[in-house]
């Protein structure tokens, strides 16, 4: 944004550049955000309703942003095209022998996946041990190659779709029926681009206790998007099923693991009383829920429970020893 407005990298491929970036990133913070705000009113329970808490207000406000400055699924049909694009540029002035390649290695991938070798070759490397399939999941390089794949097939499957339908005459037509697979593909994207910003910050950070959390919700991040599109990695052969528990498995341990430093993680952004400016936040809520346990325990003592059944003394007579 700074280099084209500024004026030092105002050029018209910059200016594309910044615009897919726009149209990728809005629908994911928006839609994120809602979420946010929904998980969170749901935890505060019927304090999560009251007007004095905020959420509400905010969650309503929060619902024009995801059509305001474009719907958001409008704007991913403007990242896919992109996609679509750019992809044909990479062949417009291909040569016949590097678009049979191309071909060639379309079907090779498409016999990989079909055939199961590479689930088996999976399976062979990680010789039958979780902690192995683990280790090769939490690596950033097999993240990115993961994520970078899921895209990079998706938008070539597509591209090869619909220029097959263009030659049929049914070009426009395709492209509509395609618009699931369109947004699909412009999500991972705008994802992949997510999990390398995150990846290049956490490479700059000099403080190594810091980098090993950071790298955690890194590593929770990835291995979520991958554990959400499960059923895409197996049916193309990309997982194998044991690999696939572990990533679950994982995903698992690293909630707990970063448990303890949740609210570390919050506490970095900075925000104080101007920013929550909710009563629910002030600590009256601890205030009335000790006052509760304090009434509780008086009643307790002032009423104590009555035994459910009178037992009246035996008068049978101890058996003889």
């Amino acid at each position: 944004f700074d280099g084209v407005f500024s004026g030092a990298d105002d050029t018209d491929e910059s200016r594309q550049d910044l615009e897919t970036l726009a149209a990728a990133l809005k629908p994911l913070s928006t839609w994120e955000a809602l979420d946010t705000l929904q998980e969170a009113r749901e935890a505060c329970g019927g304090q999560g309703f009251l007007a004095e808490n905020r959420l509400v207000g905010l969650r309503q406000d929060l619902d024009i942003y995801v059509t305001f400055e474009g719907d958001n699924n409008v704007l991913l049909q403007l990242v896919a095209k992109r996609l679509l694009t750019d992809f044909g540029k990479k062949f417009k002035k291909a040569s016949p022998a590097e678009l049979a390649k191309f071909a060639l290695g379309q079907a090779a991938e498409k016999t990989l996946a079909n055939s199961g070798l590479r689930r088996l070759g999976q399976n062979v490397t990680d010789m039958g041990s979780t902690a192995r399939a683990v280790a090769r999941l939490r690596d950033a390089d097999t993240q990115r190659e993961m994520l970078t794949d899921r895209v990079e097939t998706m938008v070539a499957q597509l591209a090869t779709e619909l220029n097959a339908a263009k030659k049929a005459g049914r070009g426009e037509e395709a492209f509509n029926e395609r618009q699931t697979a369109l947004i699909d593909a412009a999500i991972a994207h705008a994802e992949l681009l997510q999990w390398e910003a995150f990846t290049d910050g956490i490479a700059n950070i000099p403080d190594a206790d810091t980098k090993q959390v950071l790298t955690w919700v890194r590593d929770l991040f990835g291995l979520h998007l991958i554990e959400k599109s499960m059923a895409w990695y197996l049916i193309h052969g990309r997982l194998s099923a044991q690999r696939a528990q572990a990533v679950t498995a994982y995903v698992d341990r690293l909630i707990a693991r970063l448990r303890p430093h949740a609210q570390d993680l919050v506490d970095v952004f900075g925000y104080g009383p101007q920013h929550l400016r909710a009563e629910i936040a002030t600590g009256v809520e601890q205030q009335r829920q000790d006052e509760a346990r304090a009434y509780f325990a008086d009643s307790s003592r002032r009423f104590p429970p009555k035994e459910s059944v009178d037992k009246k003394p035996s008068t049978k007579k101890p058996a003889a020893e």
